[in-house]
């Protein structure tokens, strides 16, 4: 996997009120983001300014982001902490066959596609909210579980 592919970013306390500056600027804005860099000037694409108003959002309130590549793969460890959830877990859905995953040549380390996980993801926070509609249903019913 490039290295490129996975990124964890965080900031400091101290820069955290550089990072407020920079979202704050650009939400007043017009949405249109130039950047300069000597005498070269680009104006960003908007996927891009939205990209980093919700890291910014995120790194602000002392959070870590993970930067992923769809297209990468990565450790049950990792794919733990993309879906917080534990590594025991992982090894679970993958032994389960509801995660697929590959070993790598000569090793038992495993490689968790980034599709797979965002897949399982989105089904799985479909069916929370399912079970979330039926139990505010039931509460409003008056019905206790």
């Amino acid at each position: 996997m490039p290295e490129r592919a996975v990124a964890e970013i965080r900031v400091s306390a101290a820069e955290r009120s550089k990072v407020h500056a920079v979202r704050d600027l650009v939400g007043k804005g017009t949405g249109r983001v130039c950047v300069q860099v000597g005498d070269d000037q680009i104006v960003l694409p908007r996927s891009l300014v939205k990209a980093l108003m919700v890291a910014a959002d995120s790194l602000e309130g002392g959070d870590t982001v993970a930067i992923v590549s769809e297209e990468a793969e990565v450790s049950p460890a990792q794919a733990a902490k993309l879906l917080g959830v534990s590594r025991q877990y992982i090894d679970r859905l993958i032994a389960g066959g509801i995660l697929p995953s590959r070993r790598l040549p000569h090793s038992s380390y495993r490689k968790i596609p980034v599709k797979a996980l965002l897949a399982y993801r989105k089904v799985r926070d479909v069916k929370r909210e399912g079970v979330r509609t039926i139990v505010d249903g039931a509460i409003e019913a008056g019905l206790e579980y």
